[in-house]
């Protein structure tokens, strides 16, 4: 699989992208070390948010080696009743997506 160069431009570009998404309401990009690189949030919520999901992230790399050693983590959905947090993690960055939740998932379960 052809990997795209994780440069400026890219992580410019991918965060222009995302941003234009309905319901998104924050965006946390973090370079290959886990330190936000671009963030709708403030530095010091963003640093806290993406020390948050790194520890996330470990445990479940961790409990999925213990399933299947050859799997690999390509995105993580986390969802609350009023938000969804998607991380998409690879070795170069990790996008972390939070977005409001669609109203009629609930509906549809209830």
């Amino acid at each position: 699989m052809l990997q795209s160069p994780r440069t400026l431009t890219y992580v410019e570009e991918a965060f222009r992208l995302i941003q234009e998404k309905p319901n998104v309401r924050d965006i946390v990009i973090l370079n290959d070390l886990g330190h936000p690189v671009k963030s709708t949030m403030s530095n010091s919520a963003s640093v806290e948010f993406a020390g948050l999901v790194q520890t996330l992230r470990g445990r479940i790399d961790r409990g999925m080696q213990k399933i299947d050693p050859t799997d690999e983590l390509l995105m993580l959905r986390i969802r609350t009743k009023f938000h969804e947090i998607l991380v998409t993690p690879d070795a170069k960055i990790t996008v972390i997506v939070v977005q409001s939740a669609d109203d009629k998932f609930e509906n549809e379960l209830f």
